[in-house]
């Protein structure tokens, strides 16, 4: 009797695991799409999963993935615009390695055709990695430098707690280039202060490429380049959209978007997209005291059209970006005494309070952006592409002025830009594909007169021309790309400062080349290798300004004889993909000769205006050398560990010192549970928790900052989410908590570090609809 006691005792014990070994819903099907006559990958192509009604696109190999998967049955529905539409069985797990799939043309000879929108892949041997989707819903309301983070080796370099711009290994700015649905961003960029004005609920995915990609897209892809990338319109698709609201306690943030789709039926080929995000906030809070005049409104939208007919493909798009935000009033001090007493201090006076109530110092940027491309398949397989952008960005900074002036703003720029682009694709019988591309821009900045002011930088004009070629050969086990490039840009100049008139005229030319090569000896594993030759001509506040730059709370000093900046990025990135296991690790020297920075110089001007920190735009040779690691591994029942960290070392190699705003070293840790219930009710249901650690950033001229660096300081953030399912239809629900343990903590590449600390706890309820 004893025996079967301890028999019916061990069973019970066991049912859970046996129930959970039937149940292992942790499988994956994997594959990549490919021509079958050139064998090249299609990217973009739509995989359809029947069972569970799950849909996903080929990247830019030709390769998708569907995980989560319990053992059983699968049907892949395949279909690609030019292509024969195949069906694909799989059974699992038997079937659990990669599966090459190959498409047969259907009527005109079409390669790496885009299913709709014409939406171009990322091809680049340079080291890429694209947020999708369904990482993007996990972090929705966020700003979009925060949502970059998730990538290794990307960071952000803030301006107080509501100002925030990516950093790419290191390099920010006019050196990290920002498309936008195709169109190079054009703004103020160049301020440390100036966030891009892109609204993230426009993307279906961002990508972020680390490599010096000159030669593509530009001078100002020194340092990386950022693709924010809406999704294709469909055609021939039903009335579809959702609904995204988002609220935060810290804050006391709400926001909502809402984004509807459609095509007309009665005119084949034609889809239209609207889509708009309202936002607003009050102060944010430390982990002891409110931070005064933190507050942010917004209102953006967009809209498109797409009409796809045999003749061409034509894209339309415009969208506005609309905020008001406030600047940490506790950053403009009156008096000398008392900024030293503050930047002593280290933290306000006094413990502020919330209001939603933005007063001075603030910024009111609008950003209009216009698009139209003509996309068309000519019959020897070749694409051409010829788009048109125009953008304006109209910028006011407000600041404490007596008086009744502070309603006055304090510098008021309007930017208009125009570009048009032009390029020709074509996939030669030996599987080379040919690239060549040209482009010209033209911008117009002019200040606006009545700010009773003299602004910080003069009027300019810039014009540029530029031309590039790039030819990339695909074989089954490598790949080999090789590009060059030309620009040419001009500056003119011109402004009056205490009545008297400065400017100038400035001509830029430089050479950009790229070589690349990824190695892919095994199925599962690649070596991607890439050198770039970039270069970046001054921007006109590096050469001009001279004043006090009312965002940042800083004066600023220009010097109008800096040289272009001349780049060399070698990367070098080692991927390894099983079905439980995902490394990659990347290591990369950037070399560049005549580097400007912004340094401290130690000294505290005082004027009408209140005492503020004095930086000057210096040049000099500098080495940065940095790595960075993400991997993850998938644990049986449903557990799944992810590893984050970067390194990375900035020195200026002509006097032997370190480098100023350099991002210090930072590891992350993250368990991930996703719960085994997936039916036609509720999916996708998981728990994290995640523990970062931002280490102490000691190399850095402390001779000439205003405060010693602060130390290191870890953070706990837990998230939970679920999909309930209502047939066609369902309901996201996610939570987050950021800084759960409410540290009190600074960050190094926060420049308002010297007066106050980051963000406390902040928990944010996500709410997503979608018809």
């Amino acid at each position: 009797m004893l025996y079967i006691k301890r028999f019916i005792l061990l069973a019970i014990l066991l049912v859970p695991f046996y129930s959970q070994a039937q149940n292992n819903c942790n499988l994956s099907i994997k594959g990549r799409i490919l021509d079958a006559d050139t064998n090249l990958p299609l990217s973009n192509s739509s995989v359809h999963l029947q069972q569970g009604d799950r849909e996903t696109q080929t990247d830019g190999h030709g390769f998708f993935n569907f995980d989560k998967l319990c053992p059983g049955n699968y049907t892949l529905h395949i279909t690609t615009l030019g292509f024969k539409t195949q069906e694909y069985k799989v059974k699992l797990p038997q079937n659990s390695s990669t599966i090459d799939i190959l498409l047969e043309h259907e009527g005109i000879v079409l390669h790496d055709v885009e299913v709709v929108g014409h939406q171009a892949a990322v091809r680049s041997t340079a080291t890429a990695t694209t947020i999708k989707n369904s990482d993007l819903v996990e972090s929705k309301g966020s700003v979009l430098a925060e949502i970059l983070q998730n990538v290794a080796g990307v960071t952000m370099m803030q301006t107080g707690a509501t100002i925030a711009k990516p950093v790419i290994n290191g390099m920010h700015s006019n050196r990290v280039l920002m498309v936008n649905n195709g169109i190079k961003q054009e703004g103020q960029q160049w301020g440390s202060e100036h966030a891009p004005e892109i609204d993230p609920f426009v993307a279906s995915q961002i990508t972020v490429i680390k490599g010096a990609e000159s030669v593509r897209y530009g001078a100002e892809a020194i340092g990386g380049v950022i693709l924010v990338e809406p999704a294709p319109l469909p055609i021939n698709k039903d009335l579809n959209g959702n609904i995204d609201l988002v609220g935060s306690s810290n804050g006391r943030t709400g926001t909502a978007s809402a984004m509807l789709e459609g095509s007309i039926k009665s005119i084949p080929g034609l889809s239209w997209r609207a889509q708009g995000t309202v936002k607003q906030g009050g102060n944010l809070q430390t982990a002891d005291y409110y931070l005064d005049n933190t507050g942010v409104k917004e209102k953006n939208y967009s809209a498109a059209l797409s009409y796809s007919a045999r003749i061409a493909h034509i894209d339309v798009y415009y969208s506005h970006f609309n905020t008001d935000l406030g600047i940490f009033e506790g950053a403009h001090i009156g008096s000398l005494q008392d900024l030293e007493a503050a930047i002593k201090n280290g933290r306000p006076f006094d413990d502020g309070e919330f209001t939603y109530k933005i007063g001075v110092p603030r910024q009111a940027v609008t950003h209009d952006l216009g698009k139209l491309k003509i996309h068309k398949d000519l019959n020897n397989g070749a694409q051409l592409d010829l788009q048109y952008g125009f953008q304006r960005n109209a910028r006011q900074e407000f600041d404490i002025r007596r008086g009744d002036r502070s309603a006055i703003p304090a510098l008021d720029l309007i930017l208009d830009s125009h570009s048009l682009d032009f390029t020709y694709d074509k996939i030669n019988a030996k599987s080379l594909r040919t690239v060549l591309g040209l482009n010209a821009t033209a911008i117009v900045n002019n200040s606006v007169p009545g700010t009773e002011a003299t602004p910080l930088i003069p009027n300019y004009d810039s014009y540029g021309l530029g031309g590039f070629v790039i030819e990339r050969l695909v074989r089954d086990n490598y790949e080999l790309e090789a590009g060059i490039r030309y620009d040419y840009k001009n500056l003119d100049a011109a402004g009056y400062r205490n009545q008297v008139l400065y400017g100038g005229s400035h001509q830029y030319h430089n050479v950009s080349g790229s070589l690349g090569a990824v190695w892919k000896p095994k199925q599962n594993w690649d070596l991607r290798s890439n050198i770039g030759l970039s270069w970046r001509p001054p921007t006109v506040n590096e050469l001009y300004s001279s004043g006090l730059h009312h965002g940042s709370a800083s004066i600023e000093i220009g010097n109008d004889q800096l040289e272009s900046e001349q780049g060399y990025k070698w990367i070098n990135t080692f991927h390894l993909q099983e079905e439980n296991l995902s490394i990659e690790i990347s290591a990369y020297a950037h070399y560049l000769n005549n580097y400007i920075y912004l340094n401290p110089t130690g000294e505290i001007q005082e004027s009408l205006r209140g005492a503020f920190p004095v930086f000057d735009y210096e040049q000099t040779n500098a080495l940065f050398l940095g790595t960075d690691v993400s991997a993850s591994y998938r644990f049986p029942y449903g557990f799944e560990y992810f590893l984050k960290g970067s390194l990375l070392r900035a020195d200026d190699t002509k006097s032997d010192q370190n480098l100023p705003m350099i991002p210090s070293d930072r590891l992350e840790n993250r368990i991930r549970y996703s719960m085994p219930i997936n039916n036609d009710k509720i999916s996708d249901s998981f728990l994290q928790v995640e523990y970062a650690t931002v280490f102490k950033q000691t190399r850095y001229n402390q001779e000439t900052d205003f405060a010693p660096a602060p130390p290191t300081y870890s953070l706990l953030n837990v998230s939970a989410g679920t999909k309930l399912l209502m047939g066609s239809q369902s309901i996201g629900l996610n939570v987050s908590a950021n800084n759960l343990l409410n540290v009190s903590y600074k960050e190094y590449m926060n420049r308002f570090r010297y007066y106050a600390h980051d963000i406390g706890r902040n928990i944010t309820l996500r709410l997503s609809y979608n018809f």
